[in-house]
């Protein structure tokens, strides 16, 4: 067990989560799904100290403390938000500032430091490396590295917010919503890049979606999340019935409580 969630409560608006406990294998690529509005969002942005949130979670051993994002970032986790235009983007930035912006506020990356480190500068050739490198390995299309975030497609600006969590180079990442309002041949190729991201790093990837079907052609095993609590853990390749009946049981368990 690489991330131990324990209890944990969220309250954002919309997707109250009430107790959910998980644990998530090092290595895999695990799924969230449910019905709308059941708290399968408030996971990660509770986790990631975006909402308030309590529980414990511990990584790697070490329990985080909550409502605290920089102790995440600086533990090697990172989140791609399915808020992509409101926080995943600096729409008005060019894709290469993107792209290394949150690796040079964490981790220090693309920086030229002076004075034994008392001063530190862009580095505009690695920041340009690194934005052409994933830029090539997404296949995102834009007429240069210089190119604004906010004139490209839904699709390849989330392979933009994909390629800014990938340059932090975390050991596990949250992805909220990878594919939501994108066509499907970018939906495919989003997929392809988190799962080629899993193999060649080793990366844990949790990924909170909507689609059950692109959850089960992606996770190993997939967590249902129903009235803020978690009412089922599957493989990956158990029939669509079986889950449909999860997703349904947190609902009678809530109205049997209410009666």
């Amino acid at each position: 067990t690489v991330l131990l969630i324990q209890n944990l409560w969220v309250d954002m608006p919309g997707e109250t989560v009430r107790d959910i406990s998980l644990d998530i294998h090092k290595g895999e690529i695990f799924g969230i799904g449910g019905l709308a509005g059941q708290g399968k969002l408030g996971i990660p942005n509770g986790a990631m100290g975006l909402f308030p949130a309590g529980g414990t979670i511990s990584f790697e051993g070490n329990q985080l403390p909550l409502n605290q994002p920089r102790a995440f970032l600086d533990a090697k986790m990172a989140f791609v938000s399915e808020d992509r235009r409101g926080v995943g983007l600096l729409l008005d930035e060019s894709l290469d500032w993107n792209i290394s912006f949150a690796a040079m506020q964490v981790n220090d990356k693309y920086l030229k430091k002076y004075l034994n480190g008392l001063i530190m500068w862009r580095d505009e050739k690695q920041i340009r490396e690194v934005a052409q490198n994933y830029i090539k390995a997404l296949e995102i299309k834009c007429t240069s590295y210089k190119q604004k975030a906010k004139e490209l497609s839904g699709g390849n600006q989330q392979k933009i917010c994909l390629a800014k969590a990938f340059a932090l180079a975390p050991r596990l990442l949250f992805v909220s919503e990878p594919t939501r309002g994108i066509d499907i041949g970018a939906k495919s190729l989003v997929l392809q890049a988190l799962r080629d991201y899993n193999e060649k790093s080793g990366t844990t990837i949790v990924m909170i979606s909507s689609e059950l079907e692109e959850l089960r052609a992606v996770c190993d095993r997939i967590a249902i999340v129903s009235d803020g609590r978690i009412t089922g853990i599957l493989p990956a390749e158990t029939p669509s019935e079986e889950f449909g009946l999860l997703m349904v049981a947190g609902s009678t368990i809530s109205m049997e409580e209410r009666a």
